[in-house]
């Protein structure tokens, strides 16, 4: 299990060092503060947030969310619904420590 949460660690630490203009850090925010969001969601957030970003760049983050860092669980209630995307519970604390502790450099 530890190399698990070191891998995870290490890919959060990399996500968020790579952030030039704060959107990543705002997304893993708003999964840590609501924990269920959906990309509609999710893109008015951060438009009402003033970031410049379309919806499908928004459901593509969440891919990679999802898909390279394992941190998100993706659910969908019947054929026709959106996905739900919300933060697995185990790695929460790893998300919020990651927020806290990497900085981004220039």
């Amino acid at each position: 299990m530890d190399f698990i949460v070191n891998e995870i660690t290490k890919r959060l630490d990399d996500y968020l060092k790579t952030d030039i203009n704060g959107t990543r850090r705002v997304v893993l925010q708003a999964f840590v503060k609501l924990k269920r969001l959906t990309a509609d969601t999710l893109h008015r957030i951060l438009v009402e947030r003033n970031f410049s970003i379309t919806l499908k760049q928004v459901t593509a983050m969440l891919g990679v969310i999802h898909s390279k860092l394992g941190i998100l669980h993706a659910h969908k209630n019947s054929y026709d619904a959106k996905y739900e995307y919300s933060l697995k519970d185990k790695y929460s604390g790893i998300v919020e420590w990651a927020l806290a502790n990497t900085r981004v450099t220039f």
